[in-house]
């Protein structure tokens, strides 16, 4: 009997609701429009995370004002390995090791997400824009899952993570952003 009362309280104890979701209210998130208005620019750095067939962590460094944008990608001992340049509607890719410049495919390799990125797409993910996944949903659909994770400041939703979900599971890639500073 005893066995009996253990199992339905586990079940139960399962069952019930999960205290780590919050109810997000999109009316609270952040466009870059609002943003831009207040700020001249965002900058901060964060990490790209590889799970499944290939296992890697990079972390980044960002910076995004006006037209221009770019991001740095490092090894683990802080070396650098690729520069991502927005400058208005076009994207530049530098293989910092070799000291020079590759195409989208070749940037794909390391991150293959990137060619579903266009300007706009890099821009809004670095503002922390939470909309930007849609953009991405709407450009990428039925190629891979989307996920993200937003985190709340002065009262406004702002992306945190970003993750995409490939080959049924197989392989994952995460953006993290572990700091996005304003600057007036």
């Amino acid at each position: 009997m005893n066995k009996w009362l253990v199992f339905l309280l586990l079940i139960l104890s399962s069952c019930s609701s999960n205290k780590n979701f919050v109810l997000i209210d999109s009316a609270n998130h952040a466009t870059i429009e609002e943003l831009k208005e207040e700020f001249t620019r965002s900058f901060g750095s964060g990490k790209l995370i590889g799970k499944g067939q290939s296992n890697f962590s990079s972390n980044f460094v960002f910076e995004s004002k006006d037209e221009f944008s770019y991001i740095v990608f490092k090894d683990i001992i802080g070396r650098k390995l690729f520069l991502v340049e927005i400058d208005k509607n076009n994207i530049r890719y530098v293989d910092m090791r070799k000291n020079k410049e590759i195409d989208v495919e070749d940037f794909n390799k390391f991150f293959p997400i990137a060619t579903e990125f266009d300007s706009n797409i890099y821009k809004k993910l670095l503002w922390g824009t939470p909309y930007v996944f849609e953009d991405i949903q709407v450009k990428t659909k039925n190629i891979f899952l989307i996920s993200t994770k937003l985190i709340s400041d002065d009262g406004s939703n702002f992306l945190n993570e970003l993750t995409f979900s490939l080959d049924n599971d197989k392989q994952k890639y995460t953006i993290l952003f572990t700091r996005r500073n304003f600057e007036i």
